[in-house]
């Protein structure tokens, strides 16, 4: 019964740690970023102990909303087709302590367009089991299928939330100004969050916003646990679709992110910019089989040149399969497509970031494990521009 609750199986996770997460806000205003932190814990690695620490996947039905106005289905449909969700939780213990027994190595996550800060669970929580911190991003540029802040601590500590909500952009000859415009807001955000951790690892202790709102979880995590306890020499950027492309852009103005992992990269919105000139860093690209199309594969090639760059496209997958959609809700992209199971293909992708992340920081120890894995499901990965299956 306990398996049908939780959005993974118990122990799926392959690291060796218990995941827990946090959510932050860093300031009283729409343009304070809003973050989930997952992180590893010392906690025991039993789902049925832990389960009364973990939170449903959706939290509110706010974001049952938001995601019925991405998907422009009317919300009692959603609520029909997602009836049960509130059942299904996040295997990670929230606001347990974080692990600090060494530095934590940190990724910051940039979702793509209806996305928010809990649409990655899966990856997030491999991410921690094995040691990582990850800042996974809630945008406010209107791109994410919904969110909120506090407009003062007294909001706060009422939960009077200030909403925003998803801004349909048509096609047409404004699309490219306004998607590079929302480009722009995320850059400032992922920025913010750069300086956050690295701030934090001085000893500079921003102010959660959250711990002013009431809640009923028993909360243990500080934000103090993390000073001088963050490896920020090997800053990692990630995102999906829209967020690749914002992940992009930031790693080309702030050199302090030293590689960056981009999933099914949406193009479009940076196709004027030219970053392939000032970027340095390596680069990880791994495509879904139906996002890998000329159009958005001829503006990745851009950025081959180096050795340092490697592009994967992971068969019999769709656009969905990066997320935890398709976990809740099945597959409902290219229906007559032989697909692999969801979970195979997301352990496909989660090894595929840990190899190369394992590249430039060592870590984590156990990377054999997902070598192994790779070389299991290699008839699913192909490796380079080709599009050998067409």
């Amino acid at each position: 019964m306990l398996t049908s609750n939780l959005i993974f199986p118990p122990n799926y996770f392959l690291g060796p740690f218990m995941p827990g997460c946090m959510d932050i806000v860093l300031d009283y205003n729409k343009e304070a970023p809003f973050i989930r932190l997952f992180y590893p814990t010392n906690a025991k690695k039993d789902a049925k102990e832990n389960f009364k620490k973990f939170l449903p996947w959706i939290q509110d039905d706010s974001y049952l909303i938001g995601i019925s106005k991405v998907l422009m289905l009317h919300i009692y449909l959603m609520r029909l087709l997602f009836w049960w969700t509130d059942r299904v939780h996040i295997p990670a213990v929230y606001g347990e302590k974080a692990r600090t027994d060494e530095k934590l190595k940190c990724i910051i996550m940039s979702h793509g367009l209806g996305g928010n800060r809990f649409l990655y669970s899966n990856v997030c929580c491999e991410m921690a089991s094995n040691g990582f911190l990850v800042a996974a991003l809630e945008h406010r540029d209107l791109s994410s299928c919904n969110t909120y802040y506090y407009a003062s601590q007294e909001d706060a500590k009422k939960d009077n939330r200030s909403t925003l909500d998803f801004r349909h952009i048509q096609f047409g000859e404004n699309h490219y100004t306004e998607r590079n415009t929302q480009i722009k807001i995320r850059f400032n955000e992922c920025c913010k969050v750069v300086d956050f951790l690295i701030n934090l690892n001085k000893g500079i202790v921003a102010h959660n916003v959250m711990t002013d709102v009431p809640t009923k979880h028993e909360i243990n995590f500080n934000l103090e646990d993390l000073m001088k306890n963050l490896d920020i020499d090997c800053l990692t950027m990630m995102g999906h679709s829209f967020g690749a492309a914002t992940a992009l852009y930031t790693i080309s103005k702030r050199k302090e992110l030293k590689q960056c992992i981009l999933l099914d990269p949406w193009m479009f919105p940076i196709k004027n910019e030219r970053l392939e000139d000032s970027i340095e860093q390596p680069l990880l690209f791994i495509n879904t089989q139906t996002f890998h199309i000329e159009s958005n594969v001829k503006a990745m090639s851009k950025f081959l040149a180096n050795d340092d760059r490697k592009m994967y496209t992971i068969l019999h997958t769709t656009h969905e399969n990066q997320s935890d959609s398709v976990l809740l809700i099945g597959y409902w992209l290219n229906w007559f497509m032989r697909k692999l199971n969801p979970l195979v293909a997301l352990r496909i992708n989660n090894a595929l970031i840990l190899k190369f992340v394992n590249q430039y920081t060592n870590y984590p120890s156990n990377i054999e494990v997902y070598n192994n894995y790779l070389e299991k499901q290699k008839q699913n990965i192909e490796f380079g521009l080709t599009k050998p299956w067409a």
